[in-house]
C-alpha cells in the first residue's frame, strides 16, 4: 500500500463523509437540460459536480454540490462519489457530460460585444469551441490574471473562459476589463 493510499484511507477514517454509490442514487437530466439527483428517494434538483483532486485524482473525490436555498454565498454538499469506476452506462455518461462541461475551458479568440448593466456585463464572443454569450457578476471576483496576457473569466453559471493574449480581445473589451487586470 503507497503512501498516497494509506493517506485516502485516514481522511477517510476522520472525516464524516457521505459516499454516494449507484444504489444510493440516481442522476438524470432536469427538464431545462441540467443534472439533477435523487437521493435516497428524495428529489433533490439541479447538482454541481466538482473534483476535489481536479489534477492529480480527476476520477477521484467528486463533490455532488447544491446552491444553499437560504444562503446564495454557499453551497450543501449532498456528499462525494469516491470512484467515478462504480458508476456505469447512462449514469457515467451524465457524470462524465457534467464534468466535461464544467472543467471545459474554450478559448476566446474574438470579442464580438460586450457591455455593462447593473453589476453585470454581457459578453458575445467567439470561442475555439464556436460562438458564446455569456454574463459575468462582479468582475472584480470573477476576472483572474494568470500573467503573460493570459486572463480567464468566470461566468455566473460558473463555467470558465480563457483569453490567451488579453492585448489581442479589441480596444472596447480591453478598456471595459483593463481596471481589473
Amino acid at each position: 500500500m503507497g503512501n498516497n493510499d494509506k493517506n485516502e484511507n485516514k481522511m477517510k477514517a476522520y472525516a464524516d463523509i457521505n459516499y454516494l454509490s449507484p444504489d444510493k442514487c440516481e442522476f438524470y437530466r432536469t427538464d431545462g437540460g441540467l443534472l439533477g439527483l435523487r437521493l435516497g428517494g428524495e428529489d433533490l434538483g439541479r447538482v454541481a459536480l466538482l473534483r476535489m483532486f481536479p489534477l492529480r485524482k480527476p476520477e477521484k473525490f467528486i463533490s455532488v454540490r447544491r446552491e444553499n436555498r437560504e444562503r446564495s454565498d454557499s453551497r450543501v454538499e449532498y456528499g462525494v462519489i469516491e470512484d467515478l469506476a462504480a458508476f456505469t452506462g447512462e449514469q457515467r455518461a451524465l457524470i462524465d457530460e457534467e464534468l466535461e462541461r464544467r472543467y471545459f475551458v474554450p478559448e476566446i479568440t474574438a470579442v464580438t460585444n460586450v457591455k455593462e448593466e447593473y453589476g453585470h456585463t454581457y459578453w458575445t464572443v467567439e470561442t475555439t469551441a464556436g460562438g458564446r454569450s455569456f454574463t459575468v457578476f462582479d468582475m472584480n471576483s470573477n476576472l483572474l490574471n494568470l500573467g503573460g496576457g493570459r486572463v480567464m473569466i468566470v461566468d455566473v453559471d460558473g463555467n470558465r473562459y480563457i483569453f490567451p493574449d488579453v492585448n489581442k480581445i479589441g480596444e472596447k473589451a480591453l478598456r471595459l476589463i483593463e481596471i481589473w487586470i
